[in-house]
């Protein structure tokens, strides 16, 4: 069975070198903590108004929160957001933050994983700091020179599979001999379904790995 064109098929598309001064692109513009709380609050305060009554509350809370709204208005345009982040406030209160329980959900057992195989855990990191230190761009601001990555996870996970679908086709095999040791079975064969679910598990497994290389890097940066 020819591993590598199998698991091709399945493949989505799409701490740098410690280089002092990088940042990563951001994809998502969140708000602060203690915004969210303060939208919240308006929200469920007027979860049942009516339409124009919840609009005119707005309109109150906006004008008696211009600082606040001001601050974070700063915030997310320094960090490249380019939308209209009062027009971003008030769909978040009206149609997700109205509407979102207060109760804590009870979260369900975490699924326990087997151990990647390590070759493979060792290149995805290797990768992910090669492929954030490559995709720099340089933008001038009225400060100094911005130095920012701007390569995705889905980018980064697609470009590891068409560089390593030797080692990918080698840890589906070891995923499979390491299965067959922990019980008496025969040796089962690396079917289809088994792929396509090692390549959803690989590409969780990136984006995690990503991620936390991202944070590591951002508070080297930040010290």
């Amino acid at each position: 069975m020819n591993l590598t064109c199998d698991f091709t098929e399945h493949m989505s598309k799409h701490d740098s070198q410690q280089n002092s001064g990088v940042s990563m692109q951001v994809f998502r513009y969140n708000f602060t903590d203690s915004v969210i709380d303060e939208l919240t609050a308006f929200a469920k305060l007027h979860e049942h108004d009516s339409r124009l009554d919840f609009k005119d509350a707005w309109k109150t809370w906006m004008a008696q929160n211009k600082l606040l709204i001001d601050q974070e208005t700063n915030r997310l345009v320094q960090a490249g957001f380019t939308g209209d982040v009062v027009d971003k406030m008030y769909k978040s209160v009206r149609y997700y933050f109205r509407k979102k329980s207060l109760v804590p959900t009870v979260q369900p057992p975490r699924k326990t994983y087997d151990s990647f195989y390590r070759p493979l855990l060792f290149a995805i990191d290797e990768q992910i700091r090669t492929q954030i230190h490559a995709n720099i761009i340089k933008i001038k601001t009225e400060v100094e020179p911005l130095a920012i990555s701007i390569i995705s996870p889905a980018d980064g996970f697609t470009h590891f599979c068409d560089k390593h679908p030797s080692l990918i086709a080698e840890a589906i095999r070891n995923t499979t001999v390491v299965e067959h040791d922990c019980d008496s079975s025969p040796p089962h064969p690396i079917h289809r379904d088994m792929i396509v679910s090692f390549m959803n598990k690989l590409k969780k497994t990136y984006k995690n790995r990503f991620y936390n290389i991202k944070v590591s890097l951002s508070k080297i940066i930040a010290t």
